[in-house]
């Protein structure tokens, strides 16, 4: 069979799988994966897959997308147009919507942010998660795909999408995320989200913003915030989130006077860890209380 009439049989099946994506876009890695999964145990060639996309791209059927390296993410005809979320869950298989994007997703703010924030691994672990999947996707013809020089599942650094700013951020231990059909994302869960507001007020619309969010949602969330940074926090942010959940938004758990019991005394503790020190402090949780509107909520370190 010549490589036209390999590319001939294939274009159809491959035109009904995509007629069910789940995905606003198509990566060259996902196209190599359909063509082979059509041809089973026949090799398939760099040039073979090319043609398969110069195909597609003659029907109309594809558009490579100008927000990535060229011949690397595709747009699907037909699709109503997407949203930057679901294009960065596409693109980056492992990556998720966190910080400010989470909160604006799980309707705990009003701001709506100009930056798309997404967390995805560490380079180390995002190659060793990459394996797997191409190890799955492919199952015994990885080693030949790869041998030919077909697009593998690498890690793509973007910026923007769609005149999104896109904030990626590469974490080791990241938190738990749901998957979401419509749109079609990933997305951190509640508890985690409140936890990055401790871990990294700055990208959750500031610390102010992150005390307001409390003091209206935490009693809503109160179990899933105390079970997440219990699990997951370390000393100082569980000793953020016990001066919040305590002391500004009023609220009691078991779980926070054994926070409490832990707490340790040091110099280079602050509620906002961003902030500048302020001379007003946390006895209990020997926190400085570095934001404006809680001063009064602290004693005065000049008393």
């Amino acid at each position: 069979m010549t490589q036209t009439e390999t590319v001939n049989s294939v274009i159809k099946p491959i035109q009904e799988r995509m007629a069910t994506w789940d995905r606003p876009v198509i990566t060259a890695y996902e196209l190599g994966v359909l063509v082979a999964s059509e041809l089973d145990t026949k090799p398939i060639t760099a040039s073979l897959l090319n043609e398969v996309v110069r195909t597609l791209s003659s029907f109309g059927l594809i558009s490579p997308s100008k927000d990535f390296k060229p011949g690397t993410v595709f747009h699907l005809f037909g699709r109503v147009k997407s949203q930057a979320k679901e294009v960065a869950c596409s693109v980056d298989p492992f990556a998720y919507v966190s910080h400010l994007s989470a909160m604006e997703y799980h309707g705990i703010t009003e701001r709506f942010s100009k930056i798309l924030y997404l967390s995805t691994p560490s380079d180390q672990e995002w190659k060793e998660q990459a394996d797997g999947r191409m190890e799955k996707d492919l199952k015994p013809n990885k080693e030949s795909y790869l041998a030919n020089k077909l697009p593998a599942l690498k890690f793509q650094k973007f910026e923007r999408i769609d005149g999104m700013r896109v904030e990626l951020m590469r974490r080791s231990h990241r938190g738990a995320f749901k998957t979401i059909k419509s749109p079609s994302i990933r997305v951190a869960m509640i508890g985690r989200t409140f936890l990055d507001m401790l871990r990294e007020p700055d990208f959750c619309g500031g610390m102010q913003h992150v005390v307001d969010v409390y003091r209206e949602y935490a009693g809503t969330y109160l179990k899933l915030i105390v079970e997440e940074v219990s699990k997951h926090g370390t000393a100082i942010e569980q000793a953020r989130a016990g001066f919040l959940l305590e002391s500004v938004c009023g609220l009691s758990e078991p779980q926070i006077d054994i926070w409490a019991t832990s707490v340790q005394r040091g110099g280079s503790r602050k509620l906002d860890p961003q902030g500048e020190y302020a001379p007003f402090f946390s006895e209990r949780w020997a926190l400085s209380l570095n934001v404006p509107t809680l001063s009064s909520s602290g004693e005065s370190l000049e008393d």
